[in-house]
């Protein structure tokens, strides 16, 4: 094949000769992704490259929780972390909005009840650092401008500010950091698989709600108490709860404006119900 990488790791033994198969598919920002296979299967494995830091970082994620089986499993790590390879996971990212609380349960059961507190060689972005949250409020706020209230924008950051000694005393898990349903696969409506992680460090709740609010059916307080609940960590101060779900929600509607604006309507409806909580 004229593909480089494939070359080298046909050359190196690491997949078959028999591979000939190579489709480009639609990565993150900066990956390139290919999947890999022969003509009879010609999915077989998924080629990812990006920059040494993020294939060293997404890598050793996936070497944490590598007894997941809805994580790819690693095949091969380039030795410079210029790509690595991954048996490809088959499913569909079309998820059926009218399922939220089943989706919330089986990432509960699939993967946040296995995450792990970091150690020292997990050098992560800390997600909730008050400076680097300070920052993402400004920026959302620029983003969402007259689209709220000056007054949800002061609720915010009034937020912010009572929320911080908590964000401070709380245990730092290593976490997926992309946690939305464009990085899930479904097969037959089912959940199935978990890709393309940006790892951060956090409170599991980060990604609870990163995900609850990755799309916009189902943002209803019942639904993210049984999630919280399912972690099994504490008993749940209601009240924190929906603080950090206005922060989440805020910062959503942020994305969804540069992403999505056609779910616009749905996010703020969905604001108006939580700022009355």
């Amino acid at each position: 094949m004229s593909n480089p990488i494939i070359n080298e790791l046909i050359q190196n033994r690491i997949i078959p000769e028999s591979i000939c198969h190579w489709s480009e598919l639609k990565g993150g920002t900066h990956s390139k992704v290919g999947v890999i296979g022969t003509l009879n299967s010609p999915k077989m494995y998924v080629v990812k490259s990006n920059e040494p830091q993020r294939i060293a970082a997404e890598t050793r994620f996936f070497q944490i929780y590598k007894e997941i089986p809805s994580l790819p499993s690693v095949r091969y790590v380039d030795p410079e972390y210029r790509y690595f390879v991954y048996d490809f996971i088959p499913g569909e990212t079309n998820y059926n909005r009218t399922r939220k609380q089943e989706l919330m349960s089986d990432l509960t059961k699939l993967m946040l009840q296995f995450y792990v507190q970091a150690e020292s060689l997990d050098e992560y972005e800390w997600v909730e650092d008050p400076k680097r949250v300070t920052e993402d409020i400004l920026y959302s706020e620029s983003i969402i401008g007259s689209h709220l209230d000056a007054a949800d924008h002061a609720l915010v950051k009034d937020i912010h500010l009572r929320r911080q000694k908590r964000i401070l005393r709380a245990d730092l898990y290593v976490l997926h950091g992309d946690f939305g349903v464009h990085n899930f696969l479904f097969e037959e409506g089912k959940l199935y698989g978990i890709i393309d992680p940006l790892p951060k460090l956090g409170r599991r709740l980060y990604d609870v709600l990163y995900a609850f609010c990755s799309s916009p059916d189902g943002l209803h307080l019942p639904i993210l108490v049984n999630a919280a609940e399912q972690l099994g960590n504490e008993p749940i101060q209601t009240h924190e709860l929906i603080e950090d779900m206005i922060m989440a929600l805020y910062f959503r509607i942020a994305t969804c404006l540069l992403h999505h604006p056609e779910d616009l309507t749905l996010y703020q409806t969905a604001w108006k119900e939580w700022k009355l909580y």
